[in-house]
């Protein structure tokens, strides 16, 4: 993988990580899949995996930052 996509690839994460702080509180939000589908700003993978395991890395460390 080329340098530049790698790093774009960790701020697509960190978005998805910073989203997921952000609505944390949202018990209903995090049990639907769907729900959180609609939250991810990104259209196509590479990208659109990596905001969504960026989320999933912060909703499993429980919010821990």
């Amino acid at each position: 993988m080329e340098h530049d996509l790698a790093f774009r690839l960790s701020r697509v994460e960190a978005e998805g990580w910073k989203e997921a702080q952000r609505v944390m509180v949202d018990d209903a939000l995090l049990a639907d899949e769907g729900r959180i589908s609609m939250l991810n700003p990104h259209m196509n993978d590479p990208e659109r995996a990596r905001w969504h395991a960026g989320f999933s890395k912060a909703i499993d460390a429980g919010g821990c930052r």
